[in-house]
């Protein structure tokens, strides 16, 4: 009787990892027809870079911010382990002479690794700005693998930026990993999210353990066994707020999933932008006045395809995100990763989403295409062009209007 119930539970189970497998399009985020959009005609020009560029802000009219980082070798490979991983970048962008360079971190210890994501700005005056940084800290010893929020002053002078580092605020080895978008409410205020249920693991090379926990756990979505457990063992992702004096972690909201993402901040209304990745909506938080490390969600937007990271453009008072398609192309993203291919057997869409909040958060601009650079992760508009960077490609995509 047990062996007849253990064979009709394996073939249960298997019947519903292959209806996930088969249906996740529509189960969890649908990739679009692009032959059923009327898509505008386009020019893209690829401005090339050593790394992929994660995450990408606006500084101002004339300079874009982007952080180099080493995806997806840091989450998928085992180098930051024995700390072989190369140091990733700030980039700036140049609207102007577009000119993609790297930018000098001055005063920053020496010894300490610098593997940056999320960004956000802070204005000081019309040249000058605190830039925090989430750094993904890889050491000698694994076990002491940290996430820490790096703060540095930024100088323009003219054509030239600087970077001045500042000081760390040390989220320790149990955030290791899970960070991805930041917003700098002020100086004494932050708000994260984590893309991640659970931290990186910090085991020793030789350890089997970790082999086994990074490859079925983790980056083996796309076998059927860890499709069921992804999504019928649900885990749950975070928005916390950090307090600079006390180092206090506090808990505002969570998301079943690998699906909180972007951040963006509206600092004349005090309100701050979450994206949920797969569940196509923004939730938009109340920041409180008084203890700013308090907020209220009030509102839930919802976007039409799958939104990575976000930007609130102040000036424009617009939200633009980058979007990119179903959870299955990420999937064939990491695995032509492992399995040491290129992107180029990956078939992808990408684009730009823009909401107005002016008119009740109505879509104002959409943008799609196939293939130009995949995994978007970000998109940024200024004046008529938009620049889009991945996690996975290199390079910074920008678009034309013909």
């Amino acid at each position: 009787m047990e062996t007849k119930n253990s064979i009709l539970l394996i073939v249960l189970i298997s019947m519903l990892a292959w209806y996930i497998k088969y249906n996740e399009d529509q189960l969890f985020g649908s990739s679009v027809h692009l032959n059923e959009i009327g898509l505008k005609n386009k020019e893209f020009t690829l401005i090339e870079s050593e790394l992929p560029l994660g995450h990408t802000i606006k500084l101002n009219d004339n300079f874009l911010l982007c952080s180099g980082m080493n995806y997806p070798e840091i989450y998928i490979t085992k180098e930051y382990l024995s700390n072989n991983l190369d140091n990733g970048y700030i980039y700036s962008y140049n609207i102007e002479k577009k000119n993609l360079e790297k930018i000098e971190l001055d005063n920053f210890p020496v010894k300490m690794s610098f593997h940056p994501h999320g960004l956000s700005l802070i204005q000081i005056d019309s040249n000058s700005y605190y830039l925090y940084v989430i750094n993904h800290i890889i050491k000698e010893d694994p076990v002491k693998n940290e996430e820490k929020i790096e703060k540095f002053h930024l100088k323009i002078n003219k054509d030239k930026i600087t970077l001045y580092y500042k000081n760390s605020y040390n989220l320790h080895q149990q955030y290791f990993g899970t960070l991805n978008s930041i917003a700098a409410i002020n100086e004494k205020v932050i708000y994260f999210t984590t893309e991640n249920y659970f931290s990186l693991p910090c085991y020793s090379e030789n350890d089997e353990s970790y082999y086994k926990y990074l490859n079925i756990v983790k980056f083996k979505l796309y076998e059927w066994t860890n499709i069921i457990f992804q999504r019928l063992n649900r885990k749950k992702t975070y928005l916390y707020s950090y307090d600079c004096e006390t180092e206090e972690i506090n808990y505002i909201y969570n998301s079943e999933g690998i699906s909180n993402k972007g951040l963006a901040y509206d600092s004349k209304k005090s309100l701050l932008f979450m994206v949920r990745t797969f569940e196509k909506d923004i939730k938009v938080f109340e920041i409180s006045r008084n203890i700013q490390t308090n907020a209220l969600l009030i509102k839930t937007i919802k976007t039409i395809y799958n939104m990575g990271n976000i930007y609130y453009d102040n000036k424009n008072e617009k939200l633009y995100g980058g979007i990119y398609g179903s959870i299955n192309e990420l999937k064939e993203l990491d695995s032509s990763y492992i399995n040491n291919e290129n992107y180029d057997s990956v078939s992808t869409f990408g684009g730009y989403e823009e909401i107005d909040p002016q008119r009740n958060y109505e879509i104002s601009d959409l943008v799609l295409f196939k293939n130009e650079l995949k995994g978007i992760s970000s998109a940024i508009k200024i004046n008529k062009d938009i620049f889009f960077s991945s996690l996975y490609e290199k390079g910074l995509l920008i678009y034309k209007e013909k």
